[in-house]
């Protein structure tokens, strides 16, 4: 069960340089008092008005530092203030290894490191490759499966979260849960009833799911 007090939060604006030498903005969430991990979040797609604030990521941004965990979300090249144009998933890959390498080398990080992607966000993590060791999990939410082809080779051992609405026409739960059933490692699929793809008035039930997933890991990492 998740805490039921709440904790006074710090919020910082944060600017980075990705691996193309491109700054890109973000803003970090941290609670008062002990922290025990880092959360990078990445948003949905940004030709369809996806961006940091969006309601899901911003929503998890803020849930997540009441369970002592640090979370990170930006913007991938040129939303907002960040620089540089959309490169449909290849160069916001380099973006999201750009985010890990801010947290790997900043005084104010935590580790473990756990990343969460919401849709467009979610294929980002899926197209960035093998990650460092020091990423300990993923949340996947509403993947769009049934949009575009997710390589099997692609998803690697760490404990992945997989979550999406039984409503969502770009992530439908047959879609999902066939590709959950062909890759190995320890991977845990959430279907919520009632949510469709942009979990409008239903954010709550995702950090119901999320976050105790996430700190249920904690212990677990090596």
């Amino acid at each position: 069960m998740r805490q039921t007090y709440k904790r006074q939060l710090h919020i910082k604006e944060v600017r980075f340089k990705n691996p193309d030498g491109l700054t890109l903005c973000g803003e970090i969430c941290s609670p008062e008092g002990s922290i025990c991990g880092t959360v990078i979040l990445t948003h949905p797609h940004p030709l369809y008005g996806g961006e940091m604030r969006n309601n899901v990521v911003g929503s998890l941004w803020r849930a997540l530092p009441q369970d002592g965990l640090l979370a990170l979300r930006f913007n991938f090249r040129g939303v907002g203030a960040s620089e540089g144009s959309f490169e449909n998933g290849i160069g916001e890959a380099r973006d999201l290894r750009g985010a890990i390498r801010f947290v790997e080398e900043s005084e104010d990080s935590y580790f473990p490191i756990f990343l969460i992607g919401y849709s467009f966000g979610a294929s980002v993590i899926h197209l960035t490759g093998p990650l460092p060791p020091i990423v300990k999990g993923i949340v996947m939410i509403s993947p769009p499966v049934s949009m575009r082809a997710f390589e099997r080779k692609r998803f690697g051992f760490r404990p992945t979260l997989f979550i999406a609405g039984d409503r969502d026409p770009f992530c439908r739960p047959e879609d999902l849960k066939k590709l959950v059933s062909t890759l190995k490692g320890d991977n845990t699929l959430k279907i919520i009833a009632g949510a469709d793809h942009f979990w409008y008035r239903m954010e709550k039930p995702l950090i119901e799911v999320i976050c105790p997933w996430i700190i249920s890991l904690i212990g677990n990492v090596p």
